[in-house]
Parts: C-alpha cells; sequence; structure tokens
C-alpha cells in the first residue's frame, strides 16, 4: 500500500508541474490571439489566468464556440494543461486518502 500511495503522489504532481507549465505557456499565447483578434471575449474572461472564470474557459472549451481554427489549436493545448492540473490535484489527493 504504500509503494501506491507513493507512486500517485509522484504520479499526482508529475501532472500537475506538466500541467501548469502547458497552462503557462499557452495562455501567453492565447490571450495574445484573443487580444489581437476577439476582444471581446478578452474582456469577457478577464485577464488573470487562474481566475476561476479564465480557468473554466479552458476545462469547458469555450473557445471551441468562437470558431476561430488557430485559437482552437492554441487553446487545446491548455486545456489539457488544465485537465492535467485538476487530475494531478486529485491524484495528490487520492494519495493522501491511502496513507
Amino acid at each position: 500500500m504504500h509503494a501506491a500511495r507513493e507512486f500517485m503522489l509522484l504520479a499526482g504532481l508529475g501532472f500537475f508541474v506538466a500541467g501548469l507549465t502547458t497552462y503557462l505557456m499557452t495562455w501567453i499565447l492565447v490571450v495574445v490571439h484573443l487580444r489581437d483578434h476577439h476582444p471581446q471575449e478578452r474582456a469577457r474572461i478577464g485577464g488573470f489566468m487562474f481566475t476561476p472564470r479564465a480557468f473554466g474557459w479552458f476545462l469547458m472549451r469555450r473557445y471551441a464556440a468562437l470558431g476561430d481554427r488557430s485559437l482552437n489549436g492554441l487553446a487545446r493545448l491548455g486545456a489539457i494543461g488544465a485537465w492535467s492540473i485538476v487530475l494531478g490535484i486529485l491524484a495528490v489527493i487520492a494519495s493522501k486518502v491511502l496513507g
């Protein structure tokens, strides 16, 4: 049981760090694209990347409603990063429950 708990903890931290890195890198590119092509959407989701509205925008794939293929390509990576953050947190919580 101890090995499973350690594995879950390390896997969770790995998912969290990988997701956070992806999210941070793509957020900058997505914000610039929104500023240049969709200023009304940029104003709607706000400017800070860790607000619930901005994070949910990635998780719920709200970028797809804009119909911009370039934005979809950038934001899809950010959505993968956001889901990796969520999975990493859940794995860390599960490792705490196991221990």
